[in-house]
């Protein structure tokens, strides 16, 4: 009798083969690799869904029969019928396709563990979540009917022909699920035009821009391609003594009143506010993401308009009225004041700080324990105690982001507590004097924290103020630990 798990493969591979099946794979493939590139937007994004929806299952299902090597053992009172395993891979493979894709689609922690996971195969993927792409569940019936009519005994191929489409599907397949599309570019405001009354923003993917006509209040689609180099420098029609130029890399815009003789700041978001943004734009770049880089005049009844191109910052815009207005960039379809990413947020975006708060602090407590005499019973042990936990702690909090740096945190983690379990024992069975003195460790994690703390939330504005701040405060901390230890050890001794 023919093992079960052969039937189970020729069904999967039937169902991977099937003519529905493969244009599956081919519409996956271009939309991915080409139509995504040239026309962004919610069609080819939701047309990539369908075809997914098609095309996983029966690679899931192949894949399971694949790994299976033994024959199903037959059921109590009776045997398993020969397609029934076959038709119960299908629908777990069903069913966990939808799971999976509903996890990632409404959920930040699935989107994001997803977009690391393709990450190992397209370094630049990007996986968004976006509850709109549930639409594409109902594909999943679809692919029900396909597996039904792929199994059919009159629709089966031959052998030959069934082994010639599954070396065609197969390789396609995998590539067109692990080998998704790259991260879209994210929009970068890089050209500014005045066309008549209307101010166009070429967000630097395509030939396409954005154009407003109401100083800014709206924006809309505009095909026409750049018509001139991006200018630095340019000056109010009709009034040439009056002219604005930009000054990468940073964002600020500078005013002349006297034709270019002398200029004076306008608009300005300070070099540390900069700093910030490019952590939130590009948070492992070393690059500027956010610079003023293109400035355009656009004569006006009562006045004039002023546009910046500054990168992926979007747009600063001055009105009629001399007021500058910092717009955002929502995707590559709008501008607003709200989308503009924030200059300040306490807390947030200083996970490197951090981490370096939290070893210093941990420097300072086994530097206190260690004063105390906690060594004394075990000097070896409390050593390597400690080296155990510090080297815990810095995998925790220095280790890669996302899913690569998961198992460095999960690793982390159980070496920072087994090596609290031995500090806390070596210091438990010495003889201890000074313990007070574990108060610099939580005064030294405050003195480095909350300076940068401040600056994340706009004072002090200059990150190296907050540098110095951290170190000036370390000091009376870790001098009162000091002195508390030398007090408890018989105070100070003069010379």
């Amino acid at each position: 009798m023919a093992r079960m798990t052969d039937r189970s493969r020729v069904t999967a591979g039937a169902w991977l083969g099937h003519p529905a099946t493969l244009t599956a794979i081919a519409v996956l493939l271009v939309n991915d690799h080409l139509l995504k590139r040239l026309w962004p937007g919610l069609v080819t994004g939701k047309l990539s869904d369908v075809a997914g929806m098609l095309v996983a299952p029966p690679l899931l299902a192949l894949a399971a029969a694949l790994a299976v090597q033994r024959p199903a053992a037959p059921a109590p009172g009776g045997a398993v019928a020969p397609g029934e395993a076959g038709r119960r891979a299908a629908l777990a493979a069903i069913a966990l396709t939808g799971a999976v894709f509903a996890l990632v689609k409404t959920t930040p922690v699935g989107a994001r563990a997803a977009a690391d996971i393709w990450a190992l195969f397209t370094p630049s993927a990007g996986v968004v979540a976006d509850p709109t792409d549930l639409l594409a569940l109902p594909a999943l019936g679809l692919a029900w009917v396909v597996r039904r009519h792929a199994v059919r005994p009159s629709s089966l191929p031959g052998r030959s022909a069934r082994r010639a489409r599954l070396l065609v599907a197969l390789p396609a397949a995998v590539f067109a699920v692990t080998a998704t599309a790259a991260a879209p570019i994210p929009p970068s405001a890089l050209h500014v035009e005045a066309h008549d009354a209307v101010i166009v923003v070429y967000l630097g993917y395509g030939p396409d821009g954005l154009a407003t006509s109401d100083q800014g209040r709206s924006w809309h689609r505009w095909t026409s391609p750049p018509s001139e180099k991006s200018s630095r420098t340019s000056c109010v029609p009709g009034e040439p003594r009056r002219c604005y130029r930009v000054a990468p890399p940073l964002l600020r815009v500078e005013q002349s009143d006297d034709a270019g003789a002398t200029w004076t700041t306008a608009w300005e978001i300070s070099p540390s506010r900069q700093r910030y943004l490019n952590r939130i734009y590009a948070p492992y770049a070393s690059s500027d993401t956010a610079r003023s880089v293109a400035v355009t005049v656009l004569p006006a009844p009562r006045g004039h308009l002023v546009a910046v191109a500054n990168g992926r910052d979007g747009v600063a815009l001055r009105d009629v009225s001399g007021r500058w207005h910092r717009l955002g960039l929502r995707g590559y379809e709008d501008l607003s004041e709200q989308a503009a990413a924030p200059l300040f947020d306490a807390g947030e975006h200083i996970e490197a700080e951090t981490g370096t708060a939290y070893l210093t602090a941990l420097t300072v407590l086994l530097a206190a324990l260690a004063f105390a005499g906690g060594w004394r019973r075990s000097p070896l042990g409390f050593v390597a105690a400690g080296y155990v936990t510090w080297g815990g702690l810095y995998m925790t909090v220095k280790g890669p982001p996302g899913i690569f740096g998961l198992p460095f945190t999960i690793l982390g983690a159980l070496l920072v507590l087994g090596g609290s379990v031995g500090l806390a024992a070596a210091v438990v069975y010495s003889s201890t004097r000074g313990l007070s003195s574990i108060i610099a460790a939580p005064l030294t994690f405050a003195a480095i924290y909350l300076p940068f703390r401040g600056w994340s939330a706009g004072w002090p504005d200059d990150y190296g103020t907050a540098v110095l701040l951290a170190v000036v405060l370390c000091c009376p901390a870790v001098a009162l630990g000091a002195h508390l230890a030398i007090r408890a050890r018989g105070g100070y001794r003069r010379g």
